[in-house]
Order: structure tokens, then C-alpha cells, then sequence
């Protein structure tokens, strides 16, 4: 534990001294004082702003054989962003669904493997949600809103919190709305005379648009179900 508090200091301190030298520019005197304030202008040498954040170094983005020095793989990117898409999704549930964003609720995340206590505790507080429950499978009840992530299925029961037949009515208008926009996208790539005739990469932006519509189409279908 003392290792781990240790660590996210440093990356902490990593973070806001970096931060506060891409402000400088634009906030050259309060920058200034905060450099001074938090300590930096003690702890660094004098070409490295010891002296004053004039002097510190600009950021840099880490070279390969830093990231390498730290093990800071792809994988932990991906990782990131995936918690990122997580937090986002569960928020647009929230607000798809009319529910207030200080309203406590429980989410239920599905998927394999088990999240680390700290990365749980940061989801559940981002999320604000008084329980966030991760389980292998699970076996949703009418009501419940799912969204899929990179991270899992992340379901949000509704019970007691939304008005059923307006959330029906919406996903109703979504359905819609989904169809038109395949109906639009399929007519395009079944005309020779843009199949044929467009570039390579305009013709594959639109196939992945259709796949793109067609997923969000089985998910509103599917929360539809869920509330029928």
C-alpha cells in the first residue's frame, strides 16, 4: 500500500509540474508563484528551473527507449482509454435516461476478469454510483440500460428511476432515426457509380459507417427489448 501511495505521488508531481510549464506561456506569473509554492523551484537544478519555471525544460513526449525503461507498452494506453470509454458511457446512460448526474445508482459492469481495488474505486467515484458490481455474467432485468465497452457490458438498472413508456418512446425515435441512416448509407454502396468510382479510402469509410449504424442499431434494439 505504501508503495503504491508512493507512486501515485510521484506521478501526481510528474503531472502538475509538467502541466504548470505548458501553462506558463499563458499564466506566466501564476505559474510562477505555483512553481515556487509547490516546492519545484527547490527540488530542481538551476537549468532545470531551480532558479525559476523559465528555465525548466518544455515537455516532451517519451521517447522509445523511455517507454520502455517504464514498461509503458500500448497495452496501458489501450487500458486507459477503455476506463475512459467506460465512464463515458455510463454518464451518456445516465443522461439518455433523464437521470440526474448527482443521483446515486448501481451499475453493473459483465466481463471475465476482475478490476484491480483501485481502478474499481475510481469508476465507481467518476460513475458516481454507490455500487459498481462486476460479475462474469449476468442476467439483466426489465428496465435495464446496457451499453457495450471495450471494458465489458455495462448494464444500469432502472427500476423506480425512469419513466418506462418515455424511455420506449425514445428508443422508438432512435430506431428510426438508425434505419434511416443504413437506408441512406446502403443505397450509396449499392450504386455502381459511386462504388465504382469513389477512392479506395471514401469506399471504406462508408462500409465502416455501415457497421458502425448496424452495431448501434442491434444495441437500441436491444434496450428496447429489454424495457418491452
Amino acid at each position: 500500500m505504501r508503495r503504491a501511495k508512493k507512486n501515485t505521488l510521484a506521478v501526481i508531481d510528474f503531472i502538475l509540474s509538467h502541466t504548470l510549464r505548458l501553462f506558463h506561456p499563458f499564466l506566466p506569473f501564476i505559474t510562477e508563484e505555483l512553481w515556487h509554492g509547490m516546492g519545484y523551484a527547490e527540488e530542481m537544478p538551476a537549468d532545470q528551473g531551480g532558479k525559476s519555471i523559465m528555465y525548466a525544460p518544455w515537455p516532451k513526449p517519451f521517447d522509445a527507449e523511455l517507454r520502455d525503461f517504464y514498461s509503458l507498452d500500448d497495452c496501458y494506453l489501450e487500458y486507459v482509454d477503455s476506463k475512459y470509454e467506460l465512464v463515458t458511457q455510463g454518464r451518456n446512460l445516465r443522461r439518455e435516461a433523464n437521470i440526474a448526474a448527482n443521483k446515486k445508482v448501481r451499475f453493473i459492469l459483465k466481463r471475465e476478469n476482475e478490476l484491480p481495488p483501485n481502478d474499481l474505486a475510481v469508476l465507481k467515484l467518476l460513475l458516481n454510483a454507490d455500487e459498481l458490481q462486476v460479475v462474469p455474467e449476468y442476467q439483466p432485468s426489465k428496465g435495464t440500460l446496457t451499453v457495450h465497452s471495450a471494458m465489458g457490458e455495462l448494464y444500469l438498472p432502472t427500476e423506480g428511476l425512469i419513466d418506462v413508456a418515455a424511455e420506449k418512446a425514445r428508443l422508438a425515435k432512435e430506431l428510426e432515426k438508425i434505419e434511416a441512416e443504413i437506408a441512406k448509407v446502403q443505397q450509396k454502396l449499392a450504386n455502381p457509380a459511386f462504388a465504382q468510382k469513389v477512392p479506395p479510402h471514401v469506399l471504406e469509410e462508408h462500409q465502416k459507417r455501415l457497421l458502425d449504424w448496424q452495431e448501434k442499431l442491434a444495441h437500441v434494439r436491444k434496450a428496447l427489448d429489454m424495457l418491452t
